[in-house]
């Protein structure tokens, strides 16, 4: 086997531990990325995201008394892959407008009451896929593990190679 000229043998080791700060900083990356998501992912998946974005919609339908918007409301709110179906009713309690649910075990209904100045000028229910929202959170979870298990063995190489060198550094007849 060749030896290395001692220029290259003094390069190795920074090289070595700016790699290996390169590709750990590279999970801690993804990780914080993956954190951001999991703490938008219940808002941005939750009844009563959907109710606010849709609320102005419905008191506009409500009032305007078209059946046609009233109807359209509740078909785009059940389009979300975390709704399986929404209603929307008159302040009475009267259904207006349905696109109803494939029966679930795995749903739960949220109803969000509609007011006008003071008064209930109807109610908009939401019947929630919390099986979608349970699979998105696994998916994030089984990513973050993924990440963790090359972040910590990235930056235990990296403190065993910073103790080396540091060790290295104090005394240098000991390793020649």
């Amino acid at each position: 086997m060749r030896k290395l000229p001692s220029d290259y043998k003094r390069w190795l080791g920074p090289l070595a531990a700016l790699l290996l700060l390169l590709l750990a900083l590279q999970q801690w990356l993804a990780l914080n990325q993956l954190g951001q998501r999991w703490q938008r992912l219940p808002y941005q998946n939750s009844a009563s995201a959907l109710a606010d974005f849709a609320e102005f919609q419905a008191l506009r339908a409500l009032t305007a008394e078209d059946s046609d918007a009233q109807q359209q409301l509740v078909t785009e709110l059940s389009q979300s892959p975390f709704v399986l179906g929404a209603r929307l009713y008159d302040g009475g309690g009267r259904l207006l407008a349905a696109v109803t649910p494939n029966k679930s075990n795995s749903s739960r209904d949220y109803v969000r009451a509609i007011y006008q100045q003071e008064r209930i000028a109807g109610f908009l229910q939401l019947n929630m896929a919390s099986a979608a929202l349970n699979d998105e959170q696994m998916s994030i979870w089984r990513r973050i593990y993924q990440h963790l298990s090359w972040l910590l063995p990235l930056t235990s190489a990296l403190g065993a190679l910073l103790v080396f060198t540091l060790l290295r550094l104090r005394r240098p007849s000991d390793f020649q």
